[in-house]
């Protein structure tokens, strides 16, 4: 379609309209929010000691990834969908990460299924993130069926695949979302996502912190915990958002991606 003078239309791509469906299958669900601070200081110094002496950038989102897979682990009831009047419990921890590519000349978002998350390092999974990031402007393998069918069978589609094992088995039912890196916006970002639970990454600042009677600066991240009601109750959900907080918290993957693990150097103590 031509320009017309003061505005331009470009038509919605295939994986545009998916990501639409799936947030309308999400408003559909019975969700539980959870906005929690977790405080970032010890991994996100290690990350930037890391950064100055080998001029390499890890994923802060894999970071993420993995303290996720590892809460899971601890809380496997989050591992699971409704499927009916049944629950499906998966044996293997997929964690799926939303990756920003340009698709059709738009920018448009694929998704990264990051498979047996819980047994992966940092690296490994680092390593996933950005070669999908590096890659060509297409769908990621595994979703290029979004080409192949007409628009108006994309929400079926979805809703179908909202309750199927195979699907499930494929993609997981987890999702991690970074919206708040790059920016100064200290606050929480509200992104329910298709699945049964959603860790969505908002902004991170330096806060003032109590620690043994003086304060200090932290660095605290905003994160945005959505939960299907349906799948997981307030107790399970309240053990797995300890358990998550704890493993951020604690930089433990950081170290063992590269090869510190059991050992607390400088970075433990950097305000």
């Amino acid at each position: 379609m031509p320009d017309s003078p003061g505005y331009r239309m470009q038509r919605l791509t295939r994986a545009r309209r998916a990501l639409v469906a799936g947030q309308a299958l999400a408003h559909r669900r019975h969700l539980m929010y959870g906005l929690v601070e977790a405080d970032l200081t010890v991994p996100r110094s290690l990350l930037r000691e890391h950064a100055a002496a080998m001029g390499e950038q890890l994923s802060f989102t894999a970071y993420v990834v993995a303290c996720t897979a590892r809460a899971i682990a601890e809380v496997p009831e989050v591992n699971a969908f409704r499927r009916g009047h049944s629950m499906v419990f998966l044996d293997e921890i997929i964690v799926e990460v939303i990756v920003e590519r340009r698709v059709g000349g738009q920018s448009a978002v694929s998704y990264l299924p990051i498979r047996r998350a819980d047994t992966k390092t940092l690296r490994e999974m680092h390593e996933e993130i950005r070669a999908a990031q590096r890659g060509s402007a297409e769908p990621i393998a595994g979703q290029r069926w979004l080409e192949a069918i007409p628009p108006v069978a994309v929400p079926w589609i979805m809703r179908w695949g909202s309750r199927s094992i195979p699907w499930a088995k494929r993609f997981g039912v987890v999702g991690v979302n970074n919206v708040g890196m790059g920016t100064d916006a200290a606050g929480w970002a509200l992104s329910p996502g298709a699945g049964t639970l959603a860790v969505t990454i908002g902004g991170i600042s330096l806060e003032p912190k109590l620690d043994g009677g003086r304060v200090v600066e932290r660095e605290i991240g905003r994160i945005t915990l959505t939960l299907d009601h349906d799948v997981i109750d307030g107790a399970p959900a309240a053990r797995f958002t300890s358990r998550l907080l704890r493993h951020l918290a604690s930089g433990e993957a950081v170290r063992e991606a590269l090869g510190t693990a059991g050992q607390m150097g400088t970075a433990g103590h950097v305000t």
